[in-house]
């Protein structure tokens, strides 16, 4: 039997809306990250992926603020740059 010192159940990160912000349907998030609703639904279980919204019981949405970031997230990691640190060194801002 399960007690609460043996398992160790991690909050999901709050959802922050950005002034501007607005919801996306999963027709519109899949074309803007190019990824099929089951990928989306499996990233998302994995916690690979924004979680969504409900706003009732048929109708889910994204903020595009997280999707925006996400994506920003996956080039970051294609180019090989540290997500956690997004300074630009002397070098790279120059070529900016």
């Amino acid at each position: 039997m399960f007690n609460s010192e043996s398992v160790h159940m991690q909050a999901p990160p709050v959802l922050k809306a950005t002034p501007g912000d607005r919801f996306l349907r999963i027709q519109e998030v899949e074309r803007r990250v190019c990824l099929k609703k089951s990928a989306i639904y499996s990233r998302m279980s994995a916690g690979k992926f924004p979680r969504s919204v409900s706003l009732g019981r048929r109708c889910t949405v994204w903020l595009k603020s997280s999707i925006d970031a996400w994506i920003v997230e996956q080039v970051d990691s294609a180019n090989g740059v540290n997500a956690r640190s997004p300074k630009l060194n002397e070098t790279q801002a120059s070529e900016v």
